[in-house]
């Protein structure tokens, strides 16, 4: 993945932080913005957003189709609904990794996560139910701006880091499903929907660092290094959802619902292509003896690289999702949902520049959502409800780092187990939603915060660095029962 960072050692060079972030940011610049290894960034449907996810037991309006067709089935009343996260934000931390200072990266926007509707056809087939649904599970929107002046490094001045990034990523679903309850308390449900995933990075980055170099007579003169790369990262996933969902209506007002699922890709495809120029220069005079002039440029190297793959993502990962409801009285309801997302082991590792990884291979993952909503008054019910989101990279290896023993990022071994690798972050969430319900419609607001932590390696050799992340968006939705 970091094939930059393996190039830049084996070559001798010695460059600081900011300049190596440069170096290696075709090999990171993709994964920094788009998310394909958490399963929960956004939470889908009106109620159950704010019960934190957990609503594959209940499931009985429109959003149904993603959480448990099954429970389609149980719906009391033909719906409508919308919602929209009015906006998010999210930023990255990652500590310590230009000396002593910080990195940090943000993105902020707006989407739609569902927009659907239920229709009951009891008129024709006693407890039949259709579903449609339109939805995001994932997006991120970044536009980043950011300038470094005269930052020093241990012993290294960097005179001037400039970075600009650009990124657009979405995962998108459209399509329906239909709920059959053959028995009272038995219903089954399946769904089919569209799959897209469209990410787009673009990004620059220059930085300026004075060195030494070297002149006549055994000199040194002073200089300047300049390092620029231009990155551009488009990835297109197409494909079809089937979904299966059951759910039964236990005594004492339990419910149980299962959900299993996995996307079947049609097409996909991976380009990107960056340009790496490195310039050192010169227009000094050692005064050690005879003058001495260094021409200006003293070299100047310009590395272009493009990648094409037909099967950047592999397959697709199996979803399996387990709920339990429990309806305790007519003002209280508490869920539980568990979640499991297997492994993709057939990505592509072609794409990745020292051929050693599959950038977007994916280890099994179990998240959990527990959620509850109580009305407070008939017309003002709240919703709480806390999650995880945890990540399908594998977790981040520490190496001992001796140069007399080989053991450095130039030696392919050591390069495979302890150097580049992708971040990996877990997080955990919460929401609370408070809604206005009336008769043939209600509305609803709140805000969900996820917080993560976990380790990096965001200069793509083996300095490991703690991670922070915090993101958080204010949602609203409505819903009209027809």
């Amino acid at each position: 993945m970091t094939g930059g960072g393996l190039k830049l050692l084996n070559n001798g060079l010695r460059l600081s932080g900011l300049i190596l972030l440069v170096h290696v940011s075709m090999s990171w610049s993709g994964q920094a913005f788009a998310d394909q290894f958490h399963y929960n960034n956004v939470l889908v449907g009106t109620r159950a957003v704010g019960m934190g996810g957990a609503f594959g037991g209940v499931a009985d309006d429109a959003s149904g189709l993603y959480y448990n067709p099954g429970g389609l089935a149980f719906a009391l009343s033909n719906d409508i609904q919308g919602s929209a996260n009015a906006f998010y934000s999210k930023t990255m931390t990652y500590k310590q990794t230009l000396g002593s200072t910080d990195f940090s990266e943000s993105s902020s926007g707006s989407l739609t996560p569902f927009f659907g509707g239920l229709q009951k056809l009891d008129r024709y087939v006693e407890g039949l139910s259709v579903a449609f649904g339109v939805f995001y599970v994932d997006g991120d929107l970044k536009d980043q701006d950011t300038t470094i002046e005269g930052k020093q490094i241990g012993t290294t001045k960097i005179d001037r880091y400039h970075r600009t990034s650009n990124a657009r990523a979405g995962t998108y679903y459209a399509g329906a499903a239909v709920g059959y309850r053959p028995m009272p308390n038995l219903g089954f449900g399946f769904g089919l929907t569209y799959h897209n995933a469209d990410e787009l990075v673009q990004e620059f980055q220059f930085a300026k660092q004075s060195v030494s170099l070297a002149g006549s007579n055994n000199t040194t003169v002073p200089g300047w290094s300049t390092l620029s790369s231009n990155v551009r990262q488009h990835l297109s996933v197409y494909g079809v959802q089937p979904v299966f969902g059951a759910q039964a209506a236990l005594p004492l007002g339990f419910t149980v619902g299962l959900t299993l699922k996995k996307t079947l890709i049609a097409t996909q495809s991976l380009e990107s292509t960056s340009e790496v120029n490195q310039t050192y220069a010169t227009d000094a005079q050692n005064t050690n003896g005879a003058s001495t002039t260094v021409k200006s440029p003293v070299s100047n190297t310009v590395n272009i690289a493009a990648v094409k793959s037909k099967k950047p993502v592999g397959s697709a990962p199996f979803e399996a999702r387990l709920g339990l409801a429990w309806f305790a009285n007519t003002r209280l309801l508490l869920a539980f949902d568990v979640m499991y997302i297997g492994a993709v082991t057939d990505a592509d590792t072609s794409i990745d520049p020292v051929k050693v990884r599959a950038p977007y291979a994916k280890q099994a993952v179990t998240n959990f959502a527990l959620g509850s909503e109580y009305f407070i008054t008939p017309s003002l019910p709240l919703r709480v409800g806390v999650f995880t989101n945890n990540d399908a990279r594998p977790k981040v290896a520490t190496g001992t780092h001796n140069a007399a023993a080989g053991q450095t990022c130039s030696n392919l071994d050591y390069y495979k187990k302890y150097c580049g690798q992708p971040d990996h972050i877990d997080y955990y969430g919460g929401s609370l939603f408070i809604a206005w319900v009336q008769p043939n419609s209600q509305i609803s607001a709140g805000v969900t915060v996820q917080q993560g932590t976990g380790k990096a390696e965001k200069l793509g050799d083996d300095k490991v660095q703690d991670v922070k992340s915090q993101q958080y968006s204010f949602a609203f939705s409505a819903t009209h029962n027809l």
